[in-house]
């Protein structure tokens, strides 16, 4: 027999999940609305460093413009690349960026698509500097050692200028701490050890490199496991990682393009001149190596995280829940010492760890019950100056912290958030609008292309200078150049992996000039009796 119901009993029975809900948020809000906070100028503040004069600074690089012209293609011509895809880099990074452009019409709010490429990599910034703090919580920090850990992350100048860049490491990073955060997940969920794989896996599809961070991840999760369900977990979240990361030699293996072979790109071809086709960085302990002038680069922006991540590294180890980060830091720090190639921003993925590191060390010396395991309360020298003296210690030692980070740093973001000149290559784009007509062909800078194709609606499209002769679909098609506009540092290579650049220079005149150095832009127009070899 059915059960009646009166209309009373049916409006409480729809109010019900709603007052759940309610209920469930307000209790939330209520068990966390200190560090949220202490949370939400920290992160104030660092959108605000982030964005301030954002347009100007740094300069002009070649990945942002790659990567978004790659994410373009795929919202509107639903293809991972407008040229050919020889899988130099897993695609999910710019799929991340392309699922925030198409319903947000990203290439159509701003000026330029660099200032979207922007926005794009602030949700990211944002994102992750929220993530460290709950993974500093969750490892056993105090609520101050995880605001100092996002600050740190957040407002370095090294953060600033590589987190302005549209890298896609700044896209891999809150996938990656996600992870480490889900993994010590407090109630040890099926669940939450299934999403830690997931977001460690996306981190992986974002940016295959982050695969050498598998050991410290997978650490991470070992420590967390609860005996009661260990097998479960394992399993479901185990194959929830793999079945993820299987889709990019799937897609490769579907188009024919797994196994390298003539005529067109492949996945283990392209792997396989990543690991050993290209020139090594040499050491960190070489000083004339390209990777000791590279970090040599970084530490001119900001000592204090970095080299601060190494002296917390002996510390971090003496605490159990520390060493999966711990081994993280060391794991990045190992790429450096290999002598293989080293790109510039690899430092981001230093970043994270080695900030959560530095007040996770001034706990561990001061002996935070949460972190501190009763075993370091007897190491010494820490034993012998008995907690209130270990305190003090550590209050001594973030306060200079402190003070060195205001006197080095503040200099520095006044710098990047301006004012600073327009960019060479900006200026060139904008000379380039107003004197040179569509039907011209032209060959560009990867960050303008995008700009010119869907803003200013160039037809036929600018070619991307370093596709002339990399990629064949580009080199049989060119009949003619009309206008070079790239760098002035582009033309070092112009005998080696881009001829046909420089052999159009020697045919060309200049008709406008911007900036000076190898960063300044010399528009160059070339003689239409010109034609490019082969033709």
């Amino acid at each position: 027999m059915a059960t009646l119901t009166t209309p009373t009993e049916e409006i409480k029975a729809i109010l019900s999940p709603a007052r759940r809900a309610a209920t469930g948020s307000a209790g939330w809000l209520r068990d966390h609305w200190v560090s949220l906070a202490l949370m939400v100028p920290v992160l104030a503040l660092t959108a605000f460093v982030h964005l301030k004069g954002s347009a100007n600074f740094p300069r002009y690089t070649d990945d942002p413009g790659t990567y978004l012209s790659q994410a373009w293609s795929v919202v509107y011509e639903h293809r991972l690349s407008p040229y050919s895809y020889f899988y130099d880099h897993a695609p999910g990074g710019w799929l991340q960026i392309a699922a925030w452009a198409a319903p947000t019409r990203g290439f159509d709010r701003y000026d330029s698509a660099l200032a979207f490429g922007t926005e794009c990599m602030l949700l990211a910034k944002l994102a992750s500097t929220g993530l460290l703090y709950l993974l500093a919580r969750r490892i056993g920090l105090s609520r101050a050692g995880g605001v100092a850990a996002a600050a740190l992350f957040g407002l370095t100048p090294l953060g600033v200028v590589y987190g302005r860049w549209v890298f896609l490491d700044n896209l891999v990073t809150p996938w990656l701490i996600g992870a480490f955060a889900l993994a010590y997940a407090p109630k040890r969920s099926i669940g939450a050890a299934t999403g830690a794989s997931a977001a460690f896996a996306m981190a992986v599809v974002t940016k295959e490199t982050t695969l050498i961070l598998l050991p410290a991840f997978v650490w991470a999760m070992a420590q967390n496991l609860d005996r009661r369900n260990r097998t479960q977990v394992v399993t479901v979240s185990a194959f929830t990682g793999m079945i993820l990361l299987l889709l990019y030699p799937l897609y490769a293996l579907y188009k024919g393009e797994l196994f390298a072979g003539q005529g067109h790109t492949s996945l283990l071809g392209t792997a396989a001149w990543q690991l050993s086709g290209r020139e090594g960085s040499g050491t960190i302990a070489d000083a004339g190596s390209a990777a000791r002038h590279l970090l040599e680069s970084w530490l001119v922006l900001d000592r204090l995280v970095l080299l601060g991540g190494l002296v917390a590294l002996p510390f971090a180890l003496c605490v159990r829940r520390l060493r999966p980060v711990a081994l993280a830091l060391l794991l990045g720090w190992f790429v450096l010492l290999r002598g293989g190639y080293v790109p510039a921003m690899h430092v981001i993925v230093l970043l994270p760890f080695s900030a959560l590191l530095i007040p996770a060390a001034l706990e561990a010396i001061a002996g935070t019950p949460a972190l501190v395991e009763r075993g370091v309360f007897r190491v010494r020298p820490l034993g012998i100056w008995g907690i209130d003296g270990r305190r003090r210690v550590a209050a001594v030692l973030g306060a200079a912290l402190l003070a060195f980070a205001a006197v080095t740093w503040t200099p520095s973001i006044r710098d990047m958030i301006g004012p600073n000149p327009t960019p060479p290559l900006r200026s060139a784009l904008n000379w380039t609008v107003e004197h040179v007509p569509p039907g011209k062909v032209l060959v560009v800078h990867d960050s303008l292309w995008v700009d010119l194709v869907q803003k200013h609606h160039y037809e036929p499209r600018p070619i991307i200078a370093h596709k002339l002769d990399s990629d064949p679909s580009v080199k049989t098609a060119v009949d003619r150049i009309d206008y070079l506009i790239v760098p002035n540092w582009y033309y070092r290579s112009e005998l080696g992996d881009i001829p046909t650049l420089g052999a159009a220079r020697q045919h060309a005149t200049v008709v406008a000039s911007f900036g000076s150095g190898d960063d300044g832009v010399r528009v160059y127009r070339v003689d239409p009796k010109w034609r490019p070899a082969g033709l």
